[in-house]
């Protein structure tokens, strides 16, 4: 069993005891997550996984004005003597900003003098702390580089964003890129349609299983005919999807009459997809099959009846619609879950399967829900988002970025996916927060051709809907995430 092991100063034990420690885990060179255990007592964390690999160890940690973030080190042995846990997330983030600065800048980016200058005093932060033996004085050192360097990050990726959306629209007046929001669960055209028109080109409707097929053999199409109407009457792009959402609380109420038995769910899957795909053909623009088979869901299925499922499904839409363009949607997108679910399926992995099996998909949605304790992922700065990225961009197809950010950490009855909040900053409120964080992965994505779709998860959080805190209007009005879409529609979209 591959053992490691980290110790905290006692006068920083405190971070260390807000930091999301169960959470943490250890992954190899490729970043995909190993099942993982973790303890800590007092100021000794223990991680373990079942190889006696070298790994790196990622920790989501309290990092003042960017609240919780997902930290990691340099690969490291493992081994019986502790290593300093401050001292290693310090060198494994100064290792990524100098990198990543490092190879933009010989491709072009032009990097300023603040950039330099923090990322100079982060290293001689580091190099202090790499002197001093263990104690007070390395901790504080190494914590205070590691909050230059998060700063550092998040000026590297807006500049990199930044520079690189200018470099598109020399090439295009208007960036093709579509950018849209979900429709409420209950369908229908969205409350306040004018902003929603203002601020979006796509819509994306719910056509999900569990939403339409209400009782067995039974369908309700009202909302989303209202929506796909509207949405097409402002002359938007239409999102149909997901025909399958497998996750908790979102599959058929009556799904117990048939979860034992695979090929019936088979069955009834297909059916409801043939029935969906033969009433909007010709009015949907892409078909989103299926979201979150790659996590664990409210029924167990092994990994082959999960691959037959993501495949027949495919091939449905595809017999049925075989023109639209057909992409398949994966939560977590970085593996989290993989840490806490010995048998869980690699989403790069499994979405490579699926890519090179013919079926002729058309791309890949990301579901990126930061801030969600349990059903997102784990917040971390935008840079290491992009170095995501990019890494699923490998697999030849285009990207969908499905994004969601709370606004509050205050329960939300109206939510049918009720979970915890992750604190992402200290300093500002609710709202704001949501801004930064959105607006920063926003311009991220568009500024990567290989996007060619954002989708935030989210509108009218006064209505019943999916996600805590996610959407753009609340009982006082807007929240102002909604006129930073507005203005993007209006600068950069077609």
């Amino acid at each position: 069993m591959g053992q490691f092991i980290f110790d905290v100063d006692q006068s920083q034990q405190h971070l260390l005891a807000n930091a999301l420690w169960p959470s943490a885990y250890l992954s190899g060179i490729e970043g995909v997550p190993w099942h993982t255990s973790a303890k800590l007592d007092g100021g000794r964390l223990t991680v373990r996984r079942d190889i006696d690999e070298s790994g790196k160890l990622f920790l989501p940690w309290p990092i003042d004005k960017y609240g919780i973030t997902s930290l990691g080190t340099c690969s490291l042995r493992p081994r019986e003597t502790p290593y300093s846990l401050a001292l290693e997330l310090a060198r494994g983030s100064l290792y990524g900003v100098r990198t990543q600065s490092d190879l933009w800048a010989r491709s072009g980016l032009r990097l300023d003098d603040s950039f330099h200058a923090m990322v100079d005093e982060a290293t001689a932060r580091f190099l202090d702390a790499s002197g001093r033996p263990p104690g007070t004085a390395q901790d504080e050192d190494a914590i205070a580089a590691v909050a230059l360097l998060e700063q550092a990050s998040h000026q590297l990726s807006d500049n990199y964003s930044s520079q690189a959306i200018a470099f598109r629209k020399q090439r295009e007046s208007k960036l093709g890129t579509l950018v849209g929001a979900t429709l409420p669960p209950a369908g229908g055209a969205p409350t306040h349609p004018a902003e929603f028109a203002a601020a979006f080109n796509t819509a994306s409707v719910r056509l999900s299983w569990g939403e339409i097929e209400t009782d067995a053999g039974r369908f309700d199409f009202d909302g989303a005919d209202e929506a796909i109407a509207w949405a097409t009457s402002q002359g938007m792009r239409v999102i149909g999807g997901p025909l399958l959402d497998f996750q908790d609380r979102m599959m058929p109420h009556w799904l117990y009459l048939i979860e034992d038995n695979f090929d019936a769910l088979l069955d009834s899957v297909n059916h409801f997809a043939e029935q969906v795909i033969k009433r909007y053909k010709g009015r949907v623009q892409i078909w989103n099959c299926a979201s979150g088979l790659n996590t664990p869901g409210p029924i167990r299925i092994t990994d082959e009846q999960v691959m037959r499922l993501a495949m027949t499904l495919v091939q449905t839409v595809r017999r049925q619609d075989p023109q639209t363009p057909v992409i398949l949607s994966f939560d977590q997108p970085q593996g989290e879950y993989l840490a806490h679910h010995r048998d869980g399926i690699s989403p790069i992995h499994f979405a490579d399967a699926l890519a090179r099996c013919g079926l002729g998909l058309a791309g890949l949605g990301l579901e990126l829900r930061v801030g969600y304790s349990g059903l997102g992922t784990i917040p971390r700065s935008t840079l290491a988002i992009g170095q995501m990225l990019d890494r699923w961009a490998t697999l030849g197809l285009p990207l969908m970025v499905q994004l969601a950010v709370p606004a509050d950490t205050q329960p939300d009855p109206l939510a049918r996916r009720p979970c915890g909040i992750i604190p992402l900053g200290n300093e500002d409120s609710g709202d704001v927060l949501q801004m930064r964080v959105a607006s920063s992965i926003m311009r991220l994505a568009l500024a990567k051709p290989f996007v060619h779709a954002v989708i935030w998860e989210g509108w009218d959080d006064t209505l019943p809907h999916i996600l805590p805190h996610a959407g753009l209007w609340e009982s006082g009005g807007p929240r102002p995430l909604l006129q930073y879409f507005k203005r993007i529609r209006k600068e950069l979209l077609s």
